[in-house]
């Protein structure tokens, strides 16, 4: 469990826990409840949260600037080609995409992966 952040609860808090587990009980409902002082309360038993630790590819940021600096003075009609570099197709059309979705807002790019050549062709619309 984690450490409680109060060192007790306050007498309304305590009436409103005991009447929710009141209401439970008699409802005849299966429970478990985990009060502001860590104390668990009822029969079910309480998983403790896991913690999700996605590894990245690349640092957070990181695909984002290295496709702005192609595309940042892009003018309505211009097209840029940006390679792909260490970066997969896929990504570096996610990040174009999203750059010029912040920068211009939505539609306002269109872009198609070129294989042959390694790079993604962005043509800005709006």
């Amino acid at each position: 469990m984690s450490q409680p952040s109060i060192l007790q609860m306050s007498n309304i808090q305590e009436v409103v826990l005991k009447r929710a587990i009141s209401m439970l009980e008699g409802m005849k409902c299966s429970y478990a409840i985990i009060d502001p002082l860590g104390n668990k309360h009822g029969l079910l038993a309480v998983k403790e949260p896991t913690v999700r630790s996605s590894v990245r590819k690349h640092p957070h940021g990181e695909r984002s600037h290295y496709v702005r600096t192609y595309i940042s003075s892009m003018m309505v009609g211009n097209v840029v080609e940006v390679p792909f570099g260490k970066y997969d197709a896929l990504d570096v059309q996610s990040s174009s995409t999203s750059a010029a979705h912040k920068m211009w807002g939505k539609g306002s790019v269109t872009t198609t992966i070129n294989r042959v050549n390694g790079v993604l062709e962005i043509m800005r619309i709006l």
